[in-house]
C-alpha cells in the first residue's frame, strides 16, 4: 500500500461530471499516477491526470485530460532530448564571453533566468530551442544584432571579441 500512495493520489471534486458508464452527472474524485509510455523507441515517464466515478468507480478521462496527458507526454519526451545540463550551459555562455545576466537579455529572457538555468531549474520548451538556436554561432549572431542594444558596452565588446562570436563572421 505505501508504494501505490506514492504513485497515486486522489483529491476529491466538488463538480459533478458525466460518468461514461453510469451515463449520468456523479461526483468524480480526480486522480494523478505516474504513467510511463514510449515514444520514438524512447520510455518517458509523466504524470497523468483521470477522474474515477465515487459510484462505479470506472476510471475515465474527458477530452481535456486526454490532451493535457498527450502534453504532459510529449513535454517529459523533450526534456529528454532537448535540455542542457547546467555545465553545458555554462559552457555555451562563456564560448560567447557573456555574463548570466547578457546572455539571458540577448536570448529574450528576463535578467535573472540563466542564473536559475544554471542552477539546474529547466527550461521551459520555448527557452530550451532558444538556447538550442544560440548554440549555432549564426543564429546567436542574429539574435546579438536584435537585442544587443538591451545589454551595455562593456558586454557588446566582450561578446563581439569572443571564439562563439567570431566563428559566426562570414570569411
Amino acid at each position: 500500500m505505501g508504494t501505490e500512495l506514492s504513485f497515486l493520489m486522489r483529491k476529491t471534486m466538488t463538480e459533478k461530471i458525466m460518468c461514461y458508464t453510469c451515463e449520468t452527472e456523479r461526483a468524480v474524485e480526480q486522480e494523478e499516477r505516474k504513467e510511463t509510455v514510449t515514444i520514438k523507441g524512447k520510455e518517458v515517464e509523466f504524470t497523468a491526470i483521470s477522474y474515477r466515478c465515487t459510484v462505479c468507480g470506472d476510471e475515465f478521462e474527458t477530452p481535456g485530460q486526454m490532451d493535457a496527458n498527450l502534453e504532459a507526454a510529449r513535454e517529459a519526451y523533450a526534456l529528454c532530448d532537448e535540455t542542457f545540463s547546467p555545465d553545458e550551459l555554462v559552457a555555451l555562455r562563456s564560448s560567447y564571453n557573456a555574463s548570466q545576466k547578457a546572455f539571458g537579455l540577448l536570448l529574450g529572457f528576463g535578467e535573472l533566468t540563466m542564473n536559475s538555468y544554471e542552477k539546474g531549474s529547466i527550461p521551459t520548451s520555448t527557452n530550451r530551442l532558444l538556447i538550442k538556436l544560440a548554440s549555432d554561432p549564426y543564429c546567436f549572431r542574429k539574435m546579438y544584432e536584435v537585442n544587443r542594444n538591451r545589454i551595455g558596452e562593456t558586454q557588446r565588446k566582450r561578446i563581439e571579441t569572443s571564439t562563439g562570436y567570431r566563428k559566426a563572421q562570414r570569411p
